[in-house]
């Protein structure tokens, strides 16, 4: 492939990127996620795409832990991409689980608590993670 080629790849793929407010093509797939939907109301179905959610409840849990060069929900992260073959993502989301949406997770923006949400596709995948780390 010639250099004219390349560098006319190269500058469709940024202007592409930079039309759609990303600036990588990792932030552009998380964005533009077909296995979400931003405007639900409930979990399960904002994860429409992704059979199997966790939610990390204690706040105690190490995920949730921050401090000067250690961050939780970054290292979890770093682990589920060198480790987990298929799609998965994590969110913070104000939510709130109560009897009144039978015991469903409810994005609630005025009333939840923050919490931690992890979503796969494979149910491999899911078995691991859990065994890593509920």
């Amino acid at each position: 492939m010639n250099f004219i080629t390349r560098y006319y790849k190269e500058w469709s793929e940024r202007r592409f990127l930079k039309r759609h407010g990303c600036k990588t093509r990792e932030e552009y797939d998380r964005k533009y996620d077909p296995d979400v939907v931003h405007r639900a109301t409930r979990i399960k179905n904002f994860y429409h795409g992704y059979p199997y959610v966790y939610c990390f409840e204690d706040h105690k849990h190490d995920i949730y832990f921050w401090d000067l060069g250690y961050d939780g929900v970054y290292v979890t992260n770093q682990w589920c991409k060198e480790n987990l073959k298929g799609k998965f993502r994590f969110d913070f989301h104000r939510s709130t689980r109560a009897p009144s949406t039978a015991n469903d997770w409810e994005i609630n923006e005025l009333f939840g608590g923050d919490h931690v949400f992890f979503a796969c596709q494979d149910p491999k995948d899911y078995t691991l993670f859990l065994l890593r780390w509920s």
